[in-house]
């Protein structure tokens, strides 16, 4: 689905039909937007997945043409685009008073890009709406610098890839008025932090009943596909469907890797437990092979243009193409599509994947998530805000296993500084750790750190910094997530595929209820010292209110590293899969010089660790880290 407001309708894109003009501004899309009349010349115009409306008890009622119109009959306002549940790009036009008002859904899931040149305003809901070529004015090379050194591979939500296109930011709006001068004005709702609370047992009541109305609200009576994992995210939603609505109206899918011949399937233990908890649930589990051993993805064709539109950059794009691929054809009959993404952030700051000190000891491999936690908890914060951070053993246990990296010295300007540094570590380093320094970032000249620094953290941290404190602690982390790792390519791969293949996908972890949940939820509750393990109230609630396996959820976790740390997927994709030709031959003409400055890249170091790949030498260690963006880049491709 596309939809654009342009000032100039006569450069529009041919395949998309015109559907309301005000003043000079038109309002196009194709045939699946959504159109509604509110009011005589007041009408909404939307693309994506409108889940339903909240209301003040908190329950979320199905959305019908009345209760939109009801919503929206004394315009818009961000309350009521924070009753809103769903993920979405909406217009609100009203000929009356010659206004245009655009907006996206309260976490920003859906993109809304735009460019204002002169007289020119153009918001799109991709890059190829654009009249011009996005790259008219260059590239934005603190956004590809994030994209670079920062897990994700992708700008943060106000960037692109190119300095004359934005994106609308996190609680961002825009009101176009179509007098003689078409004024443009960018609206931004203040963040009000939810503040901490002392929760106590009617409270994992109250997440249980949340979750599992999550879950019905975005379910289908047609039937329900689960992208299984066999952790614990998309088991709960497995559960949880099937105690509601039974396993005949429950499937799931997962994913058998194999990225070469030598190290077979890499995912072996993922695989085995998620035919168990299918078996247990006794539902279908269907295997899709997320086989690169041998040949180039097909889902790779079909992604190829959305990926450059968007600036998806990720191996996520091969397997979640590959799920989306099957689904769209096997199950076209209404059903619901199930993903468990965000909870890792949402529950334990994206510390739960066992994977902070790799030990034989499963159980000690959790705690070390809650350690790594811990140090970006309220806690630690303020022992480091008062100082005392570097005597703490936790601390100091985690920062030895950062080998040889490079780690600053502690801020001595104001406590706000200090909130700041830690944020930074957190949302702009790629290995998270109080402290880490950006300048292991080597790709990046000593003038390329200081601008993407003082770039980032103006724009996306300095408010969050001013305003964080004990009570409102994790509601900050939580939003702020949703400017970075929520909406990167390995996240929002899981709605372009889908998008792409003609379905949405369903992300009952972004209920917004349960953000507020765990956005107050206290340090105790499993991100600190405590004993409570990590995704406490989910695990909780899989224990004591539905049916649920929990003695399935022992030995390796899902990939051959869980047993040998020394193998690493990234070796076997960039070096001995049928991929490899590719990359190499994408990155032997060194392209990506015609959109990096030398003035902030180190493109002497880049090139000797491309040309050492490209001549058939095996790039390990912090080489490949360097590498395995670049290529990523280069395969989905620029304007």
């Amino acid at each position: 689905m596309k939809l654009i407001v342009s000032s100039n309708s006569k450069e529009s894109n041919s395949e998309l039909e015109t559907k309301q003009i005000v003043g000079d501004f038109t309002i196009i899309g194709d045939s699946d937007v959504h159109t509604i009349e509110v009011a005589q010349g007041k009408k909404i115009f939307y693309i994506g997945n409108l889940i339903g409306i909240r209301n003040l008890d908190n329950a979320i009622n199905e959305i019908t043409e009345n209760s939109l119109c009801d919503l929206f009959s004394a315009g818009v306002s961000h309350e009521v685009i924070d009753k809103l549940e769903g993920r979405f790009l909406m217009i609100f036009s009203d000929t009356t008073e010659n206004t245009i008002e655009i907006f996206t859904d309260r976490f920003g899931q859906h993109d809304c890009y735009y460019s204002k040149n002169n007289d020119e305003i153009i918001f799109a809901s991709d890059l190829s709406l654009f009249p011009h070529s996005p790259s008219q004015d260059g590239y934005d090379q603190v956004a590809l610098a994030h994209t670079l050194t920062v897990y994700g591979f992708r700008p943060a939500k106000k960037h692109t890839l190119y300095k004359s296109i934005k994106r609308l930011g996190i609680g961002e709006y825009v009101l176009l008025r179509a007098n003689e001068t078409k004024t443009i004005e960018f609206l931004q709702e203040k963040f009000e932090p939810i503040t901490k609370n002392n929760y106590a047992e009617a409270d994992l009541n109250e997440y249980s009943d949340i979750f599992l109305d999550a879950l019905k609200i975005r379910a289908s009576d047609k039937g329900n596909v689960v992208y299984l994992s066999s952790g614990w995210d998309s088991t709960a939603i497995l559960g949880g469907l099937v105690h509601l609505f039974g396993s005949s109206k429950v499937k799931a899918i997962t994913g058998r890797m194999k990225y070469s011949e030598r190290a077979g399937i890499i995912n072996p233990f993922e695989v085995d437990r998620a035919k168990k908890v299918a078996d247990y649930y006794g539902i279908d589990l269907n295997i899709v092979e997320f086989d690169f051993s041998k040949k180039i993805p097909v889902s790779l064709d079909n992604m190829k243009e959305a990926m450059k539109n968007n600036f998806m950059s990720s191996g996520t794009i091969f397997t979640h193409g590959a799920l989306a691929d099957y689904v769209a054809k096997n199950y076209n009959n209404g059903e619901s599509i199930f993903a468990g993404e965000i909870s890792d952030g949402a529950h334990n700051l994206g510390f739960s994947q066992f994977a902070t000190i790799f030990h034989p000891v499963l159980e000690f491999r959790e705690y070390s998530d809650k350690m790594a936690s811990y140090l970006f908890g309220p806690t630690f914060q303020d022992a480091f805000i008062n100082g005392t951070h570097e005597d703490d053993i936790i601390y100091k246990t985690l920062k030895s296993t950062a080998g040889s990296s490079l780690f600053d010295k502690a801020s001595c300007g104001s406590e706000a500084d200090k909130k700041k540094q830690l944020l930074a570590s957190f949302f702009l380093r790629n290995h998270r750790l109080p402290l880490i320094s950006k300048e292991n970032d080597q790709i990046l000249t000593e003038q390329g750190r200081k601008l993407y620094s003082e770039e980032m953290e103006t724009t996306y941290l300095h408010e969050a910094a001013e305003s964080l404190t004990q009570e409102n602690h994790y509601a900050w982390y939580l939003h702020l997530y949703n400017s970075f790792h929520w909406q990167c390519s390995t996240v929002a791969s899981l709605n372009l595929t889908s998008q792409v293949y003609g379905f949405n996908m369903q992300l009952p972890y972004y209920d917004s209820r349960l953000i507020e949940f765990l956005s107050s939820m206290p340090e105790n509750w499993g991100r600190g010292l405590d004993f409570n393990p990590t995704k406490y109230p989910l695990k909780w609630m899989l224990e004591n209110k539905i049916d649920y396996p929990m003695h399935l959820q022992v030995g390796p976790h899902s990939y051959l590293y869980d047993v040998d740390h020394s193998f690493n997927h990234s070796v076997e994709r960039a070096h001995y899969s049928a991929l490899t030709p590719l990359y190499k031959e994408l990155l032997s003409n060194r392209s990506y010089h015609q959109i990096l400055s030398p003035e902030i890249f180190n493109l002497d170091y880049i090139d000797s660790i491309v040309d050492r790949y490209v001549n058939g030498e095996e790039v390990t260690g912090k080489d490949l880290n360097v590498l395995v963006p670049f290529y990523h880049l280069v395969l989905s491709g620029w304007y």
